[in-house]
């Protein structure tokens, strides 16, 4: 079975790398690198790929929020953090995730396990995503405060700490001390855990009011 593949990456060099990476390979062919500016969608419904291989950038930048059922996601970690590995694992359903730095037979292998279904994580992430994970056994009902709850919701959403204070009009180091009065509350003590919750509460959030721009 010929599993056909689309590169979908910010850096255009790097997409040409990981082509170059493929080809030789009799059951993978990268049929499509989508260009700067493309419509994704439109242009992945062309091309009927049956994997689509992607940074962080991409994957939320060109492909948005939301698109038609189906697509297998494959993302590069390019230094993007482990939180949002696991917001992106969660919130889009990737298939799998590969350090930038992987060789080729590892990407061949990668890309036809999940073109047989399956799910593919490096070990790091497998450990990270569960560590992650573990906060959804915490209890959601803590007493955040509204401002509390605002500094989750744009965690939640992978804001840093810089866009944070920018979003809310207060300093980094209120952010900080909102962030560990927060773990403090929900015994938790990383990052990877607070999006899960935030994650695990959408509903507690919109009810709290409108998503913050």
């Amino acid at each position: 079975m010929l599993i056909k593949v689309m590169v979908a990456f910010s850096n255009t060099l790097f997409a040409e790398g990981v082509k170059r990476l493929l080809e030789g390979s009799e059951d993978i062919r990268v049929t499509e690198i989508l260009k700067p500016g493309a419509a994704a969608y439109k242009a992945a419904e062309a091309a009927r790929p049956d994997i689509i291989l992607v940074d962080f950038t991409t994957l939320y930048n060109v492909f948005g929020e939301a698109g038609p059922n189906g697509m297998r996601f494959i993302l590069f970690d390019t230094l993007c953090g482990e939180d949002n590995i696991i917001s992106a694992v969660i919130t889009r359903g990737l298939k799998g995730v590969l350090m930038g730095n992987s060789t080729a037979p590892l990407l061949k292998k990668a890309i036809r396990a999940v073109a047989e279904g399956e799910i593919w994580l490096d070990k790091l992430n497998v450990k990270n995503l569960l560590t992650g994970l573990h906060a959804l056994k915490k209890s959601a009902k803590a007493a955040l405060s509204e401002r509390e709850w605002e500094v989750v919701s744009l965690v939640g959403r992978g804001y840093r700490n810089r866009e944070i204070a920018e979003k809310l009009c207060i300093s980094e180091p209120t952010v900080k001390t909102h962030l560990q009065r927060i773990f403090h509350k929900l015994d938790i003590q990383n990052r990877p855990q607070l999006i899960t919750f935030a994650i695990k509460n959408q509903s507690e959030l919109h009810q709290r009011g409108p998503v913050l721009q």
